[in-house]
């Protein structure tokens, strides 16, 4: 077999405590019983015992038969500590060596001690040989796998963070429109009750008329401070705005909400604001809102108090697709009642009082 360690000793018997611990540095898993028949009973120069190889225990009584040292003992991988025989015969030392060969032990050429001297010996490792102790260990990449892990579990948190942050501020989903910014109705208010043309000056007027307010989620919203939704915004938004219990008090105008006479049909041009009231409600989750619908006085009490109620009705679904729940809006119709344009003379003044008003509820 190819040799693997060589034993370089000084005396007979520690250059064969050498040759079972090379024989340990090749098998370092052995248990006593392999370590015994490796080197078997025929090997043995002792009478007295049976192996040339015992427990540490069973050399009571012989001690000074055996190398009995701390430093000379055979300690195996369990830690399980032996005792080899000591003092051998050169025929019996020649023995051993010629039988460690075929485990790819050899034995260096024999030193001698000088008088006093202390027998010792040294390995030599040959072939590459290396044993498992001072073998370099591969070096474990599975902080790679961790580090990936960490990270994954970093933007998970991130992405929780944001996802909370989102939903606190009641933040847009696919179904909800954008703000859309402000401006003034085709015919106001104001302008019906005077009996203005559709071709009048807009709301706006100048720069005054316009305002910029931050929205809870951080962006900014340019809206004429005389609408609705800067009125609604402005109640929801603070503290110290009360819903008054009185329910004829606190409503609001809708003023670009337009139908046809006689009919709950939206106009087109409706779109905008409803798209702004929603969106603002969905920065307020708790609140909850009224929406009044009104008719001018053509037509009968009766036709009026139904036609009214569909149109607070379909204001009301409208607002539903836009994303708010159901739960949060109620509506009612109250016919010719409380018009804005008390007159009803006028086509632009009737126009006006068709239309539907909101009142928050709750805060």
């Amino acid at each position: 077999m190819e040799a693997k360690i060589r034993v370089h000793g000084k005396s007979q018997s520690r250059t064969v405590l050498g040759i079972i611990n090379a024989y340990l540095k090749l098998n370092p898993d052995v248990s006593l019983l392999d370590l015994q028949q490796a080197f078997p009973q025929s090997l043995n120069p002792k009478s007295f015992t049976n192996n040339i190889i015992v427990p540490e225990k069973e050399t009571k009584g012989n001690e000074k038969q055996f190398f009995e040292r701390e430093n000379e003992l055979i300690v195996l991988k369990n830690g399980k500590k032996l005792a080899l025989v000591e003092v051998w015969a050169k025929e019996e030392f020649n023995a051993i060596c010629e039988h460690a060969k075929q485990y790819g032990i050899v034995v260096a050429e024999f030193e001698t001690t000088k008088p006093f001297e202390k027998g010792s010996y040294d390995l030599e490792y040959l072939g590459g040989f290396l044993p498992e102790e001072v073998v370099p260990k591969r070096k474990c990449k599975c902080w790679r796998w961790w580090l990936w892990i960490i990270l994954l579990i970093l933007l998970l948190l991130i992405l929780l963070f944001c996802w909370k942050k989102c939903s606190n501020k009641q933040c847009f989903d696919s179904t909800i429109a954008p703000l859309v910014e402000n401006v003034a109705p085709e015919v106001s208010t104001a302008e019906a009750i005077n009996g203005a043309s559709e071709e009048s000056a807009p709301l706006i007027k100048d720069a005054e008329d316009a305002v910029r307010i931050t929205l809870p989620d951080g962006s900014e919203w340019n809206i004429n401070k005389n609408s609705p939704e800067y009125q609604l915004f402005t109640f929801l938004n603070s503290d110290d705005a009360k819903v008054d219990p009185d329910k004829t008090k606190g409503w609001l105008t809708l003023d670009k909400l337009r139908f046809e006479t006689g009919k709950a049909k939206l106009a087109s041009e409706s779109e905008a604001q409803l798209k702004n009231i929603a969106a603002i409600m969905k920065f307020f989750s708790n609140a909850q809102i009224k929406l009044g619908g009104y008719t001018d006085n053509t037509g009968t009490d009766a036709v009026n108090k139904r036609i009214s109620a569909e149109r607070a009705k379909i204001v009301a679904e409208k607002l539903i697709t836009l994303g708010l729940d159901s739960k949060r809006i109620n509506h009612e119709g109250y016919g010719s009642q409380h018009p804005v344009c008390p007159a009803n003379d006028t086509d632009e003044c009737r126009a006006a009082n068709r239309r539907v008003d909101v009142r928050v509820n709750q805060k």
